[in-house]
């Protein structure tokens, strides 16, 4: 099994505290075959849902066959890893940090694509920001400023543990 960290990038960020993922959020992702190159995009990965393995006690958060008549079942589970993810603060602006954590068996994270974030601004106010289309803006009345986000981009990382 391997855990792998989506690390995610926001370039600028004006008059932003903290950036964090919202309680009910989902992924949507490219995934792909560890055993092969078949891959499929857009798979909504919802933490949660608990489906059963087949064959198995366990559980897994997301689960599938890439191949309709396989026996392999590939799956993974979604999972803050204690004092490795965290939110986005501030002064991480142009830095790459952990914000959740991916135990995969049988398949590979190809790539990430964000959604709806939790912004605070340095004011106290708190907005949903939609990053799909890489950028957000916004006004903080009681600060009297613009918040914004300029630019997201995303990798995953291994994390041994």
């Amino acid at each position: 099994m391997v855990l792998l960290l989506l690390c995610i990038k926001l370039e600028e960020m004006e008059n932003v505290e903290s950036v964090s993922l919202p309680a009910d959020v989902t992924y949507t992702m490219t995934i792909k075959d560890a055993t092969s190159d078949y891959t499929r995009e857009d798979v909504v990965i919802d933490p949660a849902e608990v489906h059963d393995l087949e064959g198995s006690r366990g559980t897994a958060n997301f689960r599938i066959k890439f191949d309709k008549s396989s026996k392999h079942q590939a799956y993974l589970n979604v999972e803050a890893v204690k004092g490795v993810t965290r939110a986005i603060t501030g002064e991480d602006a142009n830095k790459s940090v952990p914000v959740m954590g991916f135990e995969c068996r049988g398949l590979d994270l190809v790539s990430y694509k964000p959604g709806v974030f939790i912004v605070k601004s340095k004011g106290g106010a708190t907005f949903e920001a939609d990053l799909s289309e890489g950028e957000w803006a916004d006004f903080d009345e009681k600060l009297g400023e613009s918040v914004s986000i300029m630019g997201i981009s995303s990798q995953f990382r291994t994390h041994k543990r």
